[in-house]
């Protein structure tokens, strides 16, 4: 949290304060980290130090941002907002406030509105804290400037707009966070207790407050006008089925329709843990680096999916989406980092790593010496590799974004593993279960030319005409369309570490 000292003493009025005054107040104020001082030196600077917020009309829009820190899934106790407001309040009502008083807010607001907007732009913690490989370079000068900027345009609420990501999974998330937030307080304690599973024609009188629930949430959709009137029914109707399923589809359940035991367990997790989980994804988006490119591949480990993205800033434009198969959680996991997809290799050759040569492969031969001809294996030196075709390992084609962690996209002969539900059976690459689709979206070619490249010929590379970022993410919420919200298994167990790490409360900007 913010630091101030407030044993200093500075009753005396001073009726015409030198900048000289108010720099020594501003450096005497605030106790921070290097970055969250810097950032709050350059603001001053530009101001010649002089005071910001007397007299000016973006006070209160600043003091309602920070307020409202929690509708961004931030926490407003974090920028003060309480004391920033009671302070405003006095001050209003003071006819001569001291030049302390004066200095001591204005500091205040102005270095908690700059880490509120770091907070926005960066994320509350480093990523590399919880063991995600993005870079967050943080420029506390350009915030400062973009900050003063936005104060005498009279766009704060603009720049704070500006500073968040621009991914639709944000927005939309962001948009579930207020759903929830509502049906949190709306419902505090969920304790539904059916005793059978309910099917459509069943009745029981706790479906009065399940209806009202899923109405929040957005499950419940009447399905035709009038049926408003059904809300207090205890009847397990139709409608009720209907938004059972998505209920089912969005917690990794089997969709039946009817009211089980697993699903009854999923209603009954409290709504604040899911406040919580929809927080800690946004705060994971933000860490993410803003990309200028229209295209963009986007991994979600827990979702086991993947979204080819043809225009960022074409909203309504649908992105290209499939099933992923990811690393083991238990001793492969995929990290979580960004790079650059510069080229796809058709019917490569899969070079074994060590560990998997000498772990599975080399046992293998042992028992058979036949066993690399039978595998269309060869030997290259000390090294082995398997032979283009079917059987390959990589299957027909793969997707290279050079990395220090080897990790690349690719197709695979085992295609059954994509029809379960939950796909962590990797070495930590990540295959794809439509890669020739993948291959058209990248390339621009159409479904003939990309089958003949996987099926004939040698081992070819094919560079992409641009660079295409690539995010391998790592979300337990995900909210893909409208608010509507996907809760998600934390296969890597990287939720309770985020956890630990906000609470510590990190407020450096």
């Amino acid at each position: 949290m913010l630091s101030v000292y407030s044993s200093a003493n500075y009753a005396v009025d001073y009726t015409s304060p030198t900048s000289e005054i108010i720099a020594e107040m501003i450096q005497g104020l605030i106790v921070s980290t290097p970055l969250e001082k810097k950032a709050s030196e350059e603001l001053y600077r530009l101001s010649n130090n002089s005071l910001i917020w007397l007299n000016n009309k973006e006070t209160e829009v600043a003091l309602k941002l920070l307020t409202d820190a929690g509708a961004k899934g931030l926490n407003s106790e974090d920028y003060h907002s309480k004391w920033l407001n009671l302070q405003w309040q006095a001050l209003q009502k003071n006819l001569k406030p001291s030049f302390h008083q004066l200095t001591l807010f204005d500091a205040t607001l102005s270095s908690n509105l700059l880490h509120y907007y770091s907070d926005l732009r960066y994320g509350r913690i480093n990523p590399r804290q919880v063991r995600f490989r993005f870079n967050v370079d943080k420029d506390p000068i350009t915030l400062a400037q973009q900050t003063f900027t936005a104060i005498q345009k009279g766009t704060t609420k603009k720049l704070s707009d500006s500073l968040e990501p621009n991914l639709i999974f944000y927005s939309n998330l962001k948009k579930a966070l207020g759903n929830y937030q509502k049906a949190a307080k709306d419902h505090p304690l969920l304790a539904f207790k059916f005793t059978k599973t309910l099917k459509v024609g069943d009745s029981d009188p706790q479906l009065v407050e399940l209806r009202a629930l899923l109405v929040t949430l957005g499950d419940f959709i009447f399905i035709k006008e009038g049926d408003s009137i059904a809300i207090n029914s205890i009847v397990y109707d139709k409608a009720m089925a209907e938004a059972i399923k998505n209920v089912q589809e969005r917690h990794g359940l089997k969709v039946t329709g009817k009211l089980d035991k697993k699903t009854v367990k999923v209603l009954n997790t409290p709504l604040s843990m899911r406040v919580n989980q929809i927080e800690l994804g946004l705060e994971r988006l933000r860490w993410i680096p803003r990309h200028e490119e229209d295209q963009l591949v986007f991994v979600n480990i827990p979702s086991f999916r993947l979204w080819a993205f043809d225009s960022l800033k074409k909203k309504k434009v649908k992105p290209l989406t499939m099933r992923v198969v990811v690393g083991k959680a238990s001793k492969h996991q995929t990290p979580v980092f960004t790079a650059n997809m510069k080229h796809l290799i058709f019917r490569p050759y899969w070079n074994i790593p060590y560990s998997i040569l000498k772990n599975e492969i080399m046992p293998k031969i042992s028992r058979n010496p036949n066993y690399l001809a039978r595998s269309n294996m060869e030997r290259v030196g000390k090294r082995v590799r398997q032979r283009p075709g079917n059987r390959n390992a990589l299957g027909l084609v793969k997707f290279m974004f050079p990395n220090k962690h080897a990790v690349y996209l690719h197709d695979t002969p085992s295609k059954r593993l994509f029809k379960r539900t939950r796909r962590d059976f990797s070495h930590g690459c990540i295959r794809v279960a439509q890669p020739a689709d993948l291959a058209q979206h990248l390339l621009s070619w159409d479904a003939k030319k990309v089958k003949r490249a996987m099926q004939r010929g040698n081992s070819r590379r094919v560079n992409l005409k641009a660079e295409v970022p690539v995010v391998i993410f790592y979300s337990t919420v995900m909210a893909t369309s409208g608010s509507s919200v996907t809760f998600l298994n934390d296969i890597y167990g990287h939720d309770a570490r985020l956890k630990r790490e906000l609470n510590k409360k990190q407020t450096s900007i």
